[in-house]
């Protein structure tokens, strides 16, 4: 068993898949992170950037969605372990607009959108809900996927978004992609939900000065996240969900700004692989 927990950057696009030469360092593909942790394979959402995945031969496979926008989900049915007829995959997720997520994954993936339903593939597929009998502290949520121990808060994102914590052998993940910083309250449970975390991935689609046209859209700016990371005490910050339009040269240009001031801050490429 690997002591160590590592996170593989498939895709940190946000809204829509982009391509071309000007998108292939941060790249182009949606949300989609795959961690490995003992046994574990567990992949955060399942945006376009799970076609990249390499599913492991004897893994245990958990995909732990935010929610069910689009972007997060439109992987799914190209994810390979779907393909093999022997492989157990557990989906979790919370019940959002009044739908399972069985149901609302149905919507979208079936016909007349999609051949079949993802029940139909090959692959033994479970979906669940966040579990309730877990619940603590009012919204927060604890439970366990083998040997990794799994926190799970909501943030301030339209119709709502899971914010996930990972932790194994003493080191944690929190995921805290589409997420906005303009709710105090919000701002305050996250700083707390991401106490001294080894990695904290977090949403920067905009930038502060363009921020003002898009408040109340569900994003954040790498300025607030910068904040939230100083407050929380979070050892390591990458920014993820890139603006669709935001070309490789105004990224790398907005992180090796940051850069300079903070070397534990960077931005979200795709491939890149960080072992904690």
């Amino acid at each position: 068993m690997n002591n160590e927990i590592s996170l593989k950057i498939l895709g940190s696009r946000g809204s829509m898949p982009v391509e071309g030469e000007n998108f292939s360092i941060y790249g182009g593909s949606t949300s989609c992170y795959q961690v490995l942790a003992g046994d574990e394979e567990i992949y955060l959402d399942a945006g376009s950037g799970i076609f990249n995945a390499s599913p492991l031969k004897n893994s245990h496979i958990t995909i732990l969605l935010t929610h069910m926008h689009i972007d997060h989900i439109i992987g799914l049915p190209f994810f390979l372990a779907l393909t093999e007829k022997d492989r157990t995959i557990n989906i979790y997720s919370q019940e959002r607009s009044g739908l399972l997520p069985q149901d609302a994954i149905d919507r979208l993936i079936s016909p007349p959108f999609w051949p079949i339903k993802i029940s139909s593939y090959p692959a033994d597929v479970n979906f669940k809900i966040l579990p309730k009998k877990f619940l603590v502290n009012g919204d927060q949520y604890h439970f366990s996927i083998g040997n990794v121990s799994v926190d799970a808060i909501e943030g301030n994102h339209p119709g709502g978004s899971t914010i996930y914590k990972l932790s194994y052998n003493g080191k944690s993940i929190v995921y805290a992609t589409d997420f906005e910083h303009n709710s105090i309250e919000s701002c305050k449970a996250l700083i707390n939900f991401a106490k001294n975390c080894d990695l904290l991935l977090y949403d920067a689609q905009y930038i502060d000065e363009e921020y003002h046209k898009y408040q109340g859209y569900g994003h954040s700016t790498p300025e607030a996240g910068i904040k939230i990371a100083e407050e929380s005490g979070a050892k390591k910050i990458i920014f993820i969900h890139h603006s669709p339009g935001r070309t490789d040269k105004e990224l790398s240009e907005l992180e090796n700004k940051i850069f300079e001031c903070n070397k534990n801050i960077s931005f979200a490429k795709i491939g890149d692989e960080i072992v904690l």
